[in-house]
């Protein structure tokens, strides 16, 4: 990393650490997928095959009733995004903050449940569920991360979003509150 990428990061990181306290009040609590009425999903949109998984996986979640809300992040400067679920670098300050309606609409909701899948670093995904107002908040472990989740999924043995996808649905059926 460079001297001007550790300066930015050093910014995104005091900036993050400030805008997560802001959500230290919200009352957070384990879940079971049943309890759920409202789940967010926010995802990195950069590969097709995982565009799929995640629309499948969130039908499935529709199929139980529960009301599903996407937020993707797309690697790339496209002006015109179609889709208002879909955000990308064009909505990322320099800090690595994304902003936007979209975003800060999606930040609001009153969820249940968010699910963080995707598997690398985003900074921009990350401070989205670091500033989410979400009752239980459930990703992929990370050892820097874990002030921001309430459940994250240790997924050394496999790197793919649907073995993450697996172990939350796993994890969220078996949690006993």
């Amino acid at each position: 990393m460079g001297f001007l990428q550790k300066i930015l990061h050093f910014f995104y990181k005091r900036r993050l650490e400030q805008d997560a306290k802001k959500y230290a009040d919200t009352t957070r609590t384990m879940l079971n997928i049943k309890q759920a009425k409202a789940v967010g999903i926010i995802f990195d949109a950069s590969k097709p095959d995982d565009i799929i998984t995640i629309n499948q996986y969130s039908d499935t979640l529709r199929a139980q009733g529960i009301k599903v809300h996407l937020l993707a992040y797309q690697n790339n400067k496209e002006k015109e995004l179609r889709d208002s679920r879909f955000f990308n670098n064009l909505q990322i300050n320099l800090f690595s903050i994304p902003q936007g309606g979209n975003i800060e609409a999606f930040q609001n909701l009153e969820l249940d449940i968010l699910i963080c899948a995707f598997l690398g670093e985003s900074l921009a995904l990350e401070y989205i569920a670091a500033t989410s107002n979400a009752r239980f908040r459930v990703g992929a472990f990370h050892a820097t991360k874990t002030n921001y989740f309430e459940l994250m999924i240790n997924t050394k043995q496999n790197q793919s979003l649907k073995y993450l996808l697996q172990q939350i649905d796993h994890f969220l059926k078996a949690i006993n509150p």
